[in-house]
């Protein structure tokens, strides 16, 4: 008890013991001191009592649990705990929390035996005493911000004892690491998940680099129904908000580890991280996600300490499985990775058997690729994570110099590289003008020859190549290529599974896009992209129905997306309800987008201000836009008009063209003469594209 000052007291009756040390438990795993009567109660003496009052008058939080137990008992020690620490309330300023009262079965706040004190504050129900990971996080950041955690050094590392295996020799100083933290994380979580969910016969199955057929997607199991899991983002507790981007990073990591794992499903970061503040119960986390398991936890650093908190719980229950916590010099992270590689290994070798162990091995050596051992270039890494995956074009800028100075520490960063040129690839996109574009564009060309130079069995530059050739290059072959090869490397990531499904849809291969979407879909399903890109192929596919569905979800996940009410505007549109289709064009918040959809609904109904409407579409977003020009005139019927506008598109590499084939907004246009030889320029006649 060596901080005091920051200690839990626990109190409850004796027939709630087990309940109190599931509490204390939990609490003790995230690094938490916990005083509690062992005994529930019961009477010890003097000295016993004097402590228990010198423990509430020093507590930083106390936690009665109320249930039918102390309901019965009209008399008890455990009142006098209670008492003791509503005096002690008395002293505090009004809206400083101390007592956190519990109630761990079905008794009502009304009807309940308690001090008035218990009344004026809230309420947490944990049925058994079970914490389940959204409760927990929001109990660590209550006491850490009561705890004063930034003025006092990380405490000793709880590590299980397990003892950790000699680090091999490596084979090149310049091995891709991982975050050591990670590593010793997966230790825990991996032996877990397979003890807890894993078949009780028949052989474990094995990894492979064969991408899935899209017949295989359409049989594929529900995830719900086998070994899931989905990383929530860990807490920060840090005093400095500014190291929220490590904490996310923590947790993007260790989903990465954990997607390398045959047989289990890991929900997909995207979806994961869309829970990230909301007030969700672990049930509706797991119901969404499709998962029947969940990790949450929390990172605190101090100085150039970190300490990270785990726990895996089932997802429809909340109860806890597994906990650990782990503390770590920044300045040793990778100095710990082969060390803890190993214990992940030995740990899951104990339980599952040799064979599962190297397949395990084999793939956490995969999710290394592409590191590095600059400790500084890693953090320069994560915060440029943070940002890119926001997807406004400041944000986006951020992360592009982020990922820049990391690889002006480490010009050998080949992941760094690759995020690089992803990152620029989506500035571009976003570019109100040229010169932003080209800029982008050139960088982001740069960056990706750059992480394939350096790994070239890194799927995500494989990804970052494909970007570019299906971009402003518009080499399909190429593109095809890049992504088939980055399916090979990474069959479940879905951000390759997107890729694939859009360069099926490319090349109008709709049934074959829709099942990669739908596979994409089932692992990443709060991912607004993925559903931009389903509803867009089931327009193409004319299920209307559907595509106004997936962009109605949009709308819930992201309405700032251009492609949120844009995307049900253009599907009003091809059915003729070209007034709803108005309503929704202005509620799109980006200004092109809007600008662009109140043209196409305007064009649609034959409104006399469409033509004021397209030509202020011409004015402001004739540099970025001309695709989309391209389709309003072709909707309004002027062939020359549209032709004009798709000439100037591909003259500006517009990544636009990508939808050409499969895109009904220019079925008006299709017997022109003109149509087959632009098709053949772009690069998108059949022809070409085998």
């Amino acid at each position: 008890m060596s901080e005091p000052s920051k200690a839990v007291f626990l109190s409850y009756a004796s027939q709630d013991a087990e309940a109190a040390r599931r509490i204390s438990d939990a609490l003790r795993s995230a690094g938490v001191e916990v005083w509690f009567d062992a005994d529930g109660g019961l009477e010890h003496g003097d000295e016993w009592d004097a402590k228990i009052r010198r423990q509430i008058k020093e507590c930083l939080l106390f936690i009665p649990l109320i249930s039918a137990n102390t309901q019965a008992r009209e008399e008890g020690y455990f009142r006098i705990e209670w008492e003791l620490a509503a005096q002690r309330a008395m002293g505090f300023a009004s809206g400083v929390a101390f007592i956190l009262p519990v109630v761990v079965d079905e008794t009502r706040e009304p009807d309940a035996l308690v001090p008035d004190r218990f009344r004026s504050v809230q309420w947490t129900r944990l049925k058994g005493g079970v914490m389940p990971p959204d409760v927990m996080q929001r109990f660590l950041k209550l006491w850490s911000h009561r705890a004063g955690l930034a003025k006092h050094q990380a405490e000793p590392s709880r590590v299980s004892a397990a003892p950790i295996a000699p680090p091999p020799a490596s084979s090149s100083k310049r091995t891709a690491r991982i975050s050591g933290l990670v590593g010793a994380v997966v230790v825990g979580i991996a032996t877990a998940l397979w003890v807890s969910s894993r078949p009780k016969a028949g052989p474990e199955p094995s990894a492979t680099r064969t991408p899935p057929s899209p017949a295989a997607v359409a049989a594929s199991p529900d995830s719900s129904a086998g070994n899931s899991v989905a990383v929530l983002p860990f807490t920060n507790l840090s005093d400095d908000k500014e190291n929220e981007y490590f904490s996310d990073g923590i947790s993007e990591e260790l989903l990465t580890v954990l997607q390398k794992i045959p047989g289990l499903h890991v929900a997909a970061r995207t979806s994961s991280f869309y829970f990230k503040g909301r007030n969700a119960t672990t049930q509706e986390i797991g119901a969404k996600l499709g998962v029947r398991q969940l990790i949450a936890g929390s990172v605190r650093k101090s100085g150039h300490q970190v300490r990270v908190s785990v726990q895996l719980s089932h997802a429809d229950t909340g109860e806890q499985i597994w906990s650990e916590s782990y503390t770590r010099d920044l300045k040793d992270v990778f100095a710990l990775q082969t060390e803890l590689a190993q214990t992940i290994v030995e740990q899951l070798r104990k339980q599952l058997g040799g064979d599962v162990t190297a397949n395990v091995a084999a793939q956490v050596e995969a999710a290394e690729r592409g590191g590095t051992h600059n400790a500084d270039a890693h953090q320069l890494y994560l915060q440029g994570r943070y940002y890119a995956v926001r997807f406004s074009l400041d944000d986006l800028n951020r992360a592009v110099g982020f990922f820049q100075k990391a690889v002006d520490l480490d010009a050998h960063y080949a992941r760094a590289w690759a995020a690089l040129s992803q990152a620029a690839s989506l500035v571009a996109g976003y570019a109100n003008t040229r010169a932003e574009f080209n800029a982008a564009n050139t960088l982001a060309a740069k960056a990706a020859d750059q992480a394939l130079a350096l790994d070239s069995e890194l799927a995500v530059a494989h990804l970052a190549k494909g970007d570019l050739q299906a971009g402003p290059a518009f080499e399909w072959k190429g593109a095809i290529q890049s992504y088939q090869r980055a399916l090979e490397l990474a069959p479940n990531d879905a951000d390759v599974l997107i890729d694939v499904g859009r360069m099926a849809y490319t090349e109008n291969k709709l049934d074959r896009a829709l099942d990669y979407f739908s596979q994409c879909e089932r692992l990443d399903p709060a991912n607004p992209a993925v559903r931009i890109y389903r509803g867009f192929a089931l327009m193409a596919a004319s299920r209307m129905t559907e595509a106004k569905a997936e962009f109605q979800e949009v709308i819930a996940l992201n309405p700032s997306s251009p492609w949120s009410y844009g995307g049900v505007c253009q599907v009003l549109v091809l059915e003729g309800q070209y007034d709803e289709a108005l309503a929704y064009a202005q509620k799109s918040e980006l200004a092109w987008a809007r600008r662009f959809c109140v043209a196409l609904a305007q064009s649609g109904r034959n409104d006399p201000a469409a033509a004021a409407s397209l030509n202020e579409l011409i004015k402001e977003d004739a540099d970025v836009a001309a695709y989309q020009i391209a389709e309003t005139y072709a909707l309004r019927g002027e062939a020359d008009h549209a032709f004009e506008w798709l000439d100037r598109a591909y003259r500006q590499g517009d990544p636009g063209l990508a939808w050409l084939l499969s895109d009904r907004l220019f079925a008006r246009i299709h017997d022109d003469s003109r149509w087959p030889p632009f098709v053949h320029k772009v690069g998108l006649a059949p022809d070409q594209l085998q």
